[in-house]
């Protein structure tokens, strides 16, 4: 046991009682009991979700790298969408115990399979829209072409489009490209290296839309409420689906 205990990082706690242990030391130690009978399958159940933020994120760092060092297969159960991206090789999306779509966390971010997941994992912008044929969409007097998506969608039918709030091009690389639209600032949330804008656009009859932004391009663009700003929407990061399809809201 002195060996894990070395391994997860508490070398002197062997003697301690539980009292005497931090959240996160206590967590370690658990995980150290769970190692020693050698596992060939290793379940760890939400074993982050009793800690602070910043004890949380240091911890998944150390339990990825004992997973990587000791080579045991490892299923962990998490609400934590940051938790589960950051730490898997592969993440396996469940919907009231129904399997949505496996995949890498690259995959399942970029690439939902289902509403269901593209409104669940991360955020999103939720679009009702129309189908008009060959990769366009009309989304209230707004025309969207979305060049990744497949085209057989009939003309006419209804549509959700799914866009991601870091799916925009604004500056010098939006010349050129579809989907140019501009808009006005409603408010802005500071998120430290970013922001969340919600923006109004002109052809969305109401809609807005939650755009992010670096804190670079908060100064640069004057990001504020008020301000207006001409941006682009990225055709190949807008996911479709039929509007039939349920997602994680309502």
């Amino acid at each position: 046991m002195a060996e894990l205990l070395k391994l997860v990082g508490l070398p002197t706690s062997g003697e301690k009682y539980p009292a005497q242990l931090s959240g996160g030391q206590q967590q370690r130690v658990a995980l150290a009991r769970a190692l020693a009978t050698s596992p060939r399958l290793l379940l760890l159940d939400e074993p982050l979700s009793a800690l602070d933020a910043l004890e949380r994120i240091r911890l998944r760092g150390e339990i990825r790298r004992l997973q990587q060092k000791l080579g045991v297969t490892t299923i962990m159960v998490t609400h934590d969408q940051e938790e589960a991206l950051s730490m898997a090789d592969r993440v396996v999306v469940m919907n009231h115990g129904v399997i949505e779509q496996v995949g890498s966390p690259h995959d399942i971010y970029e690439r939902p399979a289902t509403p269901f997941v593209a409104d669940f994992v991360g955020k999103v912008n939720v679009l009702p829209a129309v189908a008009l044929g060959q990769g366009r969409f009309r989304a209230g007097r707004l025309e969207l072409y979305c060049s990744g998506e497949r085209s057989d969608f009939a003309p006419g039918q209804a549509v959700k489009l799914y866009l991601r709030p870091e799916d925009r091009a604004v500056g010098h690389e939006r010349e050129g490209q579809p989907n140019r639209v501009k808009g006005k600032v409603l408010k802005v949330e500071f998120l430290g290296s970013s922001c969340l804008a919600e923006m109004q656009i002109d052809e969305l009859d109401g809609q807005t839309l939650q755009l992010c932004f670096s804190l670079n391009q908060l100064h640069d663009l004057g990001v504020q409420a008020g301000v207006r700003i001409d941006l682009a929407l990225r055709s190949e990061r807008i996911r479709v689906f039929p509007a039939a399809a349920g997602g994680a809201r309502s």
